[in-house]
Order: structure tokens, then sequence, then C-alpha cells
């Protein structure tokens, strides 16, 4: 009995003892467990969403009766099948009003023990393990710069995944700022936001992972598109040209300054990337194969590129062209073949498009039909026609160099593909138009052709418009164009004499470029410290006032504004993470477009109280960019009007750096 009061009593001792030092010490893992819970749960979602998506993609596969496919394609297309699959389960439940968390997480929950009941994890294990295998056996080869530019490849783009989503533009704009909302209305709506009506897979996917609490794990979801692009252009180029040509695509790969960065970000980039390689690699093991099973997985994976952008129509253009050239000796059957191609494609990205023409009128919405909240003048500001460079023979001919330099990108920072493919572009071009039978040429032709569809319609794009002007754009048809880069590459060597080996200076220089981008790489990355976030050292909210400061103080300022505040935005095409309602400026025409309908700044005001808004917020920065440009179209009379308009409310608050201006109508 004394012998249990003394245990007691010790315990309790220790206890309080304890309890009292660390409540007035505050060790470190104390405040840091929040950020690091956030990190766990982070990467709980992640894996829970690839798994369903690796186990739905596998059950795809199967029912297509595609037997024949080895243990890695079935890892890296059933994944990709299966993102599509959750993506459409999630704008199910969007069109049908049930977009609410506990639905998202029964789903889960309940998919994720069926697949677990059918032995998915074992089957996993069996996919991964023949990967591995592979891999090792490549990897194995590749000397210790190889194998140190493309760990750090993937290393740095997995760190970057770990920070909140405050420094991608679009992301705050409509990749999460658009299933956030559907989150928060709890199902579609009719929303004049333009950008929310894109096709959009990835928010559809992104949608799980923001109901179940997680807005990093959609940036790890993008990652994974990457991951998988880049798996498939090592699979095919070593499948069909052996483990040299792997390494080499590889490290061009590494060589794309942005691809880090772009590929962490919650955007779309990768996903269209990956089902653009995935149907051209699927149409040439048709072509190879004869077997039908592989039309319809290409037909599967275009439709499902044809969910993410509009500009995603040159990957089924190039399948039908290339499937119609390919059969031309039989051209009853080539038709045929298209025929169903066409239609299964079409099927896949019908939901999309059905939902445009439900809510806005317009299948294609905001282009072609115009359709709901659109007018004329809404085509001529999207448009921007008339602003590209036009039909300049000198500019058409720069063009490449340009878009290699960043010269004119409007956004250039996300879209650096760096020097490697232009200085390594006449030896690519030779590649392609050098004849190669068998699954080589049928491959060759295929990027080919895509790339040349691809960089006509992006350069019709830039002479009509200068909002076109991104490098980015070409990041669908640029990472297969590695390939045939890697075989000019390696071409290199037929140039050697016994005066100067070309090869070996090549080979010099492109480690040289591929050690610096990894180093700025390396540096953007230890800039940001990723590990102070997902550890915890650093909050959520500190790292935002860190790297996007004005827009973390918005979001202060904004807090203090009434509970029902409906805010209406000048010149602030963002949203997310915004702690009130919304109405983002999503092409900066919110002012100008009011002007033109309702005429006078008083007019403007009434119609800002009719439709229930309370607060305007004015970007300043927003307003004032290109105030000196002639061609700007916040012309002298709208600003005037602005300033007149502005008089007229009561102004709130204001962002210590004078970036961002409250008001509230009166």
């Amino acid at each position: 009995m004394k012998r249990s009061i003394g245990v007691m009593a010790f315990v309790l001792w220790t206890g309080i003892i304890l309890g009292t030092y660390y409540v007035v010490q505050k060790p470190g893992l104390l405040n840091a467990f929040a950020g690091l819970a956030d990190t766990l749960w982070t990467l709980i979602v992640a894996a829970l969403l690839l798994f369903n998506a690796y186990s739905i993609g596998r059950q795809i596969l199967s029912w297509l009766s595609l037997y024949a496919i080895d243990e890695i394609d079935r890892l890296v297309l059933g994944t990709g099948a299966g993102f599509g699959v959750l993506g459409l389960i999630g704008l199910g439940f969007s069109a049908l009003q049930l977009a609410h968390a506990p639905v998202f997480i029964f789903t889960l929950l309940g998919l994720t023990t069926f697949f677990i009941l059918r032995k998915g994890f074992g089957k996993l294990y069996i996919d991964l393990k023949a990967f591995a295998a592979h891999w090792n056996l490549s990897f194995s080869q590749y000397d210790l710069f190889a194998k140190l530019a493309v760990t750090l490849l993937f290393t740095f783009s997995f760190l970057l995944t770990l920070l909140p989503p405050f420094e991608a533009f679009d992301a705050l704009l409509y990749h999460l700022a658009q299933p956030a909302r559907v989150l928060q209305d709890g199902g579609l709506r009719s929303v004049d936001i333009p950008p929310f009506w894109f096709p959009n897979l990835t928010e559809n996917l992104y949608l799980w992972a923001l109901a179940l609490g997680s807005e990093r794990a959609p940036q790890i979801l993008h990652l994974a598109w990457g991951a998988l692009s880049s798996l498939l252009l090592w699979r095919w180029s070593v499948k069909t040209w052996g483990m040299e040509m792997g390494r080499k695509t590889l490290l061009l790969l590494a060589a794309i300054p942005s691809l880090p960065m772009l590929a962490s970000w919650a955007y779309a980039d990768m996903a269209l990337i990956f089902y653009a390689l995935a149907s051209l690699y699927a149409l040439t093991t048709f072509e190879w194969t004869q077997s039908s099973t592989w039309l319809r997985v290409t037909a599967i994976m275009a439709g499902l590129a044809m969910t993410i952008k509009y500009t995603s129509f040159t990957i089924p253009l190039t399948c039908g062209l290339l499937i119609l050239y390919w059969q031309r000796k039989s051209f009853p059957q080539a038709v045929f073949q298209a025929a169903q191609f066409s239609f299964i494609a079409l099927l896949v990205a019908l939901p999309w498009y059905v939902r445009n023409a439900i809510f806005m009128d317009n299948p294609f919405y905001p282009f072609v039909f115009g359709g709901r909240y659109w007018d004329a003048f809404r085509t001529e500001w999207y448009a921007g026609a008339g602003t590209g460079i036009g039909w300049n023979i000198f500019e058409l001919f720069l063009l490449p160099l340009n878009v290699t330099l960043g010269h004119r990108d409007e956004i250039f920072y996300d879209g650096r593909i760096g020097p490697l493919f232009l200085i390594l572009a006449p030896l690519a071009l030779w590649i392609l138009l050098s004849r190669q039978d068998g699954e080589r040429g049928r491959s060759l032709q295929a990027i080919g052709l895509f790339s040349i569809v691809s960089f006509a319609a992006w350069t019709f794009g830039v002479i009509n418009s200068r909002s076109l002007w991104q490098a980015r754009l070409l990041f669908p048809a640029l990472l297969p164009f590695a390939i045939p880069t890697a075989l000019g590459w390696d071409r290199l060597k037929r140039l050697d004499s016994s005066k100067f080996r070309t090869s070996f200076f090549a080979n010099m220089m492109i480690a040289a470029v591929i050690a610096l981008t990894l180093f700025d790489n390396g540096m953007f990355v230890l800039q940001r410290n990723p590990f102070a976030v997902a550890f915890g050292a650093q909050s959520r909210e500190q790292y935002i006032a860190r790297v996007n400061p004005s827009y973390a103080a918005l979001m202060q300022i904004m807090e203090e504004l009434p509970a029902n505040a409906h805010v209406y935005n000048l010149f602030e095409p963002r949203s997310y993470g915004l702690p009130r309602r919304t109405q983002p400026d999503a092409i900066n025409y919110n002012f100008s477009h009011d002007l033109y309908l309702y005429k006078t700044p008083s007019n403007i005001i009434q119609q800002w109280g009719a439709k229930g808004y309370t607060h305007i917020i004015v970007y300043e920065r927003g307003l004032t960019f290109g105030a000196d440009d002639p061609s700007n179209k916040l012309n002298p009379d709208r600003r005037a009007a602005l300033r007149e308009t502005l008089a007229m409310l009561e102004f709130v608050d204001q962002t210590a750096d004078k970036i961002y201006t409250i008001y509230r109508i009166p």
C-alpha cells in the first residue's frame, strides 16, 4: 500500500514539474506541433488520392481488356486515368450541389476501403517493385552528375510543394479559388468569373484536397502529374532508343529553369503535359501493336486533355491526323478508327462542356458563342485583338529566340525554358526529318507533328494578342520535344574529328547550363525555406507575409470587415484565401465594363449596391500599371471616371504599403 502511494506521489510530482516547466519554457515541439500536423495531413491526403487514382485507373485498364500492358505503363497510365475519374466525380458532386466536405470525406474513405479489400496495396506494390527494378537498372548506369541533376530536379519541386500556395498567381486566380468557391457555395453556381468556366479537370481534383482541409495537397497532385510525365518520357525514350537516351532526356528536363517551380504549383500545366504525352505514346503503341485497346486508351487520354484547357485541341487534332495518315492505305479502316477515336475522346470530355452549356449557355464559354454575362465589350477586351506582333516577318523569324529570352513574355517567370532547346533545335529538326522506320519512326512522326501543330497554334495566338505570348503554353509540346532533342544531342558524336571533339564541347556546355540551372533553383528553394513551414517553425501567415506581403496585409485588414461583407475587386484578379466573399476582377475589366454599361459614376455605385456589394477593394498597383502606355485599355477618360467614382465612396482602410485600399459603398 505504501509502495503504491509512493509511486503515485512520484508520478504526480513528476507530472506537476514537467507540466509547469514546459508551460513556462514552451519547447519548440509544442510551438511547431500545428505546422507538423498540417504537413503530415497534407501528405496523408495526397497519398490517399494517389492510391485511389492508381486503383481506379488500374480497374479502367482492366475493363478495356488491356492485359498485355506491363507494370510501368499500367502504373503511369493508370494513375493518370484515375486522376481523370476523381476529377469527374468532383464535377458530379459540384453539379448535383453535393460539394460538401463530409461527402468527399466519406466517398474517399469508401473508395479506399473498397480497394484495400480488393488487395489494392498488394497490386500497387507489384507495379512499384517492377518500376523500381527498371529504374534502378537505368539509374545505376548514370554518372554522378546525371544522378545528382535528376535527383535534385524532383527534390526541389517536392520541397516547394510543402509551401503555402500564395506565390502562384493563377492558383489564387482560379486553380484553387474555383474549387474553394464551389465548397463555399456547396456546388456550382453561375458566377461571373470567366476562368472558373474553363475546362477544369485539375480544379475538380483539387476540390477533393480542399474538402479534406489541405491546400498544399493540390500542389503535390500537380507535381504527381509532372512526375508521371517525366517517367513516361523516360519510359518512351528507353523503350524505343535505349538507356542513354533516357538519361539525356531527363537531363534536358533538368535544364528547364522554371520546371521545378511550375510543377510545384497548383496549376494545370503538368496535367496537360501528361495527357498530351500519354496520347502520343498510346497512339504509337497502337500503330505498332495494332491493338484496338490502345486506340481506346489514346482516345481516353486525348479526351482527358480536352478537360483541362481549351488550347488542348492540338492533341486530338494531331492524333486524328496521324490515324488517317498511318492507315491511309486502307481508307475505310482509317475513317473508322478516326471516328472511333473521336467518339470516345468527345464522350470523355463532354461533361465539362455540358456543364458550361447548362450553367453559362455556351459549351465553350466565354469563347465562340458568348453566353451568360457576356457582351461585345467583354469579347473585345478579352481578345486583345491587334495587340500581338502581327504578320511582321522579322518578328516571326525571331520568335524562337524571343521565346527563349523571355522578350515580350507576359509572365516569363514561370515559363523560362532555358537555352538548350534552342541550341540543339537544328539537330532535333535533323532527327525529325531523317527517315526512320518502325516504332522509332512512328514515335518521331507523332512528336514532330504535335510540335508543329502546337507551335503553329501558339504563333497564331501571339500574332493576334499579346496576352497569349506565354512560353508556358508551349510546355505540352516542349517536353515531348525533349526526345528528338536528346537524339540530336547524341548525334553530335558524328561531327567529332581528330582536331575537335564536338560532342565533348557540347557535353561540357550542357553540363554547365544544367549546373547553373540547378544552382539557381537551389537558391530559390533556400530562399523560400520550405523546411521552416513543413516543420512548423514558420506559420502559414508568416510565410505569406514574407513572400506576398501586400496580399497578406489585405487578408489581415479584410478580417476587420463585417462578416456579411460582399467585396467587389478593382484591378485585382485574385481572391483565394481572402476572408470575405469576393468578386474578383478576373481580367481587369470590372470598372471599364461597368462604365460601358452604366455610363456615369453615380449609376455605377447605384448598381454595385443593387447587386449586394458592400465594399470595394482597389489594387493600386494594378491601377497605375501601364498608365503611360498609349495602348493601355484604361485610357485617361476611364481613369478620370474612376477617380470620380472613388471620391463618392467612403474610405475604410489601406494596407501599410498603400497597395490595397478598401472603400465602403454608401
